[in-house]
């Protein structure tokens, strides 16, 4: 799937152009986050979509958008792949997965991410994992779901200890969800693989499947993702709090850029 082009260099400023506001979900914005050098030079091994690979890319992007449209936002958060086959083939509206499509979401979910330019680990090794009902709640109002337990916890701690300006942006994202972000992702860069990376976690690879979330100030909107945040009296305090780590710091070495909102929990 991936047909990987020799490293070269790339201004920030002009990687960053590329990824501003394209978030896949396209429900939050998804910028990037420039650092005080803007014009400083980062080398980037680009994987590019094969083209032979764009019939079925964009088949399962939409009978993934189908699947979301039937099952609802909420729900499409925390659905497991079983069962996502399982109402693909039994609902018209969305349509069973033809045998390339799962060829092709079983490349690109066992795809080495170092090969994408993503350091990260691989938190979710099985593409049939699944995220049990017990073990989450559903936040209100925000569409989004928590583990019970410290994921849950700590929201609501911050939530007390910061106030009601801030908010819940993303939860739990199974490895559908995922998937179906990065496609989208990657879509909106021309297939650009190690782009979408670059803001999206490659499928497998989000701790939002484990108990990460994001939170931003209410009212904010897309703002909310970009370094725009971090400016905020809600960050500031959200640091004064003493026990909150942020998963993607400035400078990280995963690839990743600067994520303000990323709560780290596990």
């Amino acid at each position: 799937m991936p047909d990987t082009q020799p490293i070269k260099k790339v201004h920030r400023k002009q990687y960053a152009i590329q990824l501003t506001d394209l978030h896949p979900d396209f429900v939050i914005a998804d910028n990037a986050h420039l650092p005080q050098d803007s014009s400083a030079e980062v080398a980037v091994t680009e994987t590019i979509l094969d083209e032979r690979d764009t019939v079925v890319f964009n088949a399962v992007i939409e009978r993934l958008a189908r699947l979301q449209n039937y099952v609802g936002y909420g729900n499409f958060n925390v659905i497991g792949w079983d069962q996502s086959l399982y109402i693909a083939r039994s609902r018209e509206r969305v349509g069973e997965f033809s045998k390339t499509e799962l060829e092709f979401i079983e490349k690109l979910f066992f795809t080495n991410a170092d090969l994408l330019g993503f350091y990260g680990d691989k938190v979710v090794t099985e593409l049939s994992s699944t995220i049990a009902k017990k073990d989450i709640v559903k936040i209100p109002g925000s569409g989004h779901y928590l583990f019970k337990g410290e994921a849950a916890d700590t929201y609501y701690r911050i939530r007390r200890d910061v106030g009601d300006s801030i908010v819940l942006t993303s939860g739990i994202r199974s490895v559908v969800k995922q998937i179906y972000l990065f496609l989208n992702k990657a879509a909106r860069v021309n297939g650009n693989l190690s782009l979408a990376s670059y803001s999206l976690a490659p499928p497998g690879h989000s701790y939002h499947a484990l108990g990460d979330f994001d939170v931003g100030k209410q009212g904010f909107g897309r703002n909310n993702f970009s370094a725009k945040f971090a400016d905020t009296d809600e960050f500031r305090r959200l640091l004064d709090l003493g026990y909150l780590d942020i998963r993607y710091p400035q400078n990280n070495p995963y690839g990743v850029r600067y994520e303000p909102w990323h709560i780290k929990v596990i």
